[in-house]
């Protein structure tokens, strides 16, 4: 179900045109899945959608594959612009659905779900360029790389993506809400997150001769253990935060002792000043426990971390009206306390006032749903007619609120 609008072109029938095509390409983009920074296909695809329609657009933004276009009002241009975001990028996962539009890359997947908002920002940009005789300002459409780990926001926001904006919206699907539905909260809605990485510096040596080496990966083995002991001793029980260790490698052979270990993970806090606190920790605890089974270890933690992410609340109740009007009252759902998981749409929302929401994408909610990330995700197509009418509707409303 969507908002019919009550001027000009009815928005509603628009998507419901168009949303054949729009499922078409979904399923196009899932088949070409590609991750930080190296979306050539999925830009060029953007791009060429955005051409068949008339919708003018810069290319080159984050390292090159992200997209900014802007549809201005046939009503004049002279008011406020809204601004609707989608992040392009795939995730290292060998794709497990069985679906006959999975993936053609290997060890490449959209496991995220970023294939369904690509696909709802294209089918917004139509839909709001047929209707664009019922609005005056502008939208402007973000095609942004590089959410998953590298924090393409930050880039795009910094180059500009958001300059001269009023407004700003975007969305995620989300397994664990039913198909219909549509979730958000005011303030604090995702965890900040940083990622790290411990090399452990030992002195490799014969695996039956262990005491005429250092054993970095026993020394790694101490420090994963270690790790834990921050959320469980050092952090106060109402203070929400997570380290989590995902990946450990070292050596090459069942017989040899290597010299070095590595381990890498992700931590997540609800404060600014909780990430802070969980680095100083990380290092602490790796530096020492090497040091306690004669290794040495070096910490890094790269650039790309992500702020929480703070809702406005007047943007927020904004997207409560437009699910409850969009899809009938009750639709909308607060979130009863923030979630973990982190987004770089977080940047955005400290340029801009804005909102984040969820879309529900279980069709089955009597049965669990594959989980983000999952090798067996896919954004359903039947949210794509809601992703689009909340992202379109939105746009409208707000800019009719002038």
């Amino acid at each position: 179900m969507v908002l019919q609008t009550t001027q000009g072109a009815r928005l509603g029938d628009v998507i419901t045109r168009i949303l054949p095509e729009i499922t078409a390409l979904r399923h196009e983009l899932h088949q070409h899945p590609e991750i930080r920074f190296q979306e050539v296909w999925t830009s060029d695809r953007a791009a060429r959608f955005l051409d068949e329609i008339g919708i003018p657009y810069r290319r080159g933004y984050a390292k090159g594959t992200g997209i900014v276009a802007e549809i201005a009002g046939a009503r004049g241009g002279g008011g406020r612009t809204v601004a609707l975001r989608a992040d392009m990028d795939a995730l290292e996962v060998e794709e497990a659905t069985g679906l006959p539009y999975a993936s053609l890359n290997p060890g490449r997947m959209h496991a995220c779900g970023h294939d369904g908002h690509t696909a709802t920002l294209c089918g917004a940009a139509k839909a709001l360029w047929a209707c664009r005789d019922q609005f005056a300002g502008t939208v402007r459409l973000v095609f942004q790389p590089g959410e998953e780990v590298a924090a393409g926001g930050r880039l795009i926001v910094e180059e500009g993506a958001l300059d001269g904006v009023s407004a700003v919206f975007g969305l995620h699907g989300w397994p664990t809400l039913p198909l219909g539905s549509v979730a958000s909260r005011p303030g604090c809605m995702m965890a900040g997150a940083r990622d790290f990485r411990i090399r452990i510096h030992g002195a490799g040596a014969h695996g039956a001769d262990p005491a005429s080496g250092v054993d970095p990966v026993v020394a790694a083995a101490h420090t994963i253990l270690a790790l834990q002991t921050i959320v469980s001793r050092e952090t106060d029980p109402q203070d929400s935060r997570v380290v989590t260790t995902t990946i450990l490698r070292a050596g090459q052979a069942t017989n040899i002792i290597p010299d070095t270990a590595e381990l890498s993970g992700t931590m997540r806090s609800l404060e600014p000043e909780g990430l802070e606190a969980l680095v100083e920790a990380v290092r602490r605890i790796a530096e020492h426990t090497a040091l306690a089974f004669r290794a040495r270890a070096e910490t890094d933690f790269g650039e790309s971390a992500y702020p929480p992410l703070y809702n406005d609340p007047e943007m927020t109740a904004f997207i409560a009206e437009t699910a409850d009007d969009l899809l009938g009252r009750g639709t909308y759902r607060e979130l009863a306390a923030p979630v973990m998981a982190s987004e770089d749409f977080a940047y955005y929302l400290q340029r801009a006032p804005g909102a984040f929401f969820y879309v529900g994408v279980n069709p089955h909610p009597d049965r669990p749903y594959p989980n983000l990330h999952s090798a067996r995700y896919n954004f359903s197509d039947e949210a794509l007619p809601i992703s689009i009418g909340m992202m379109a509707n939105a746009a409208l409303r707000y800019l009719a609120s002038a």
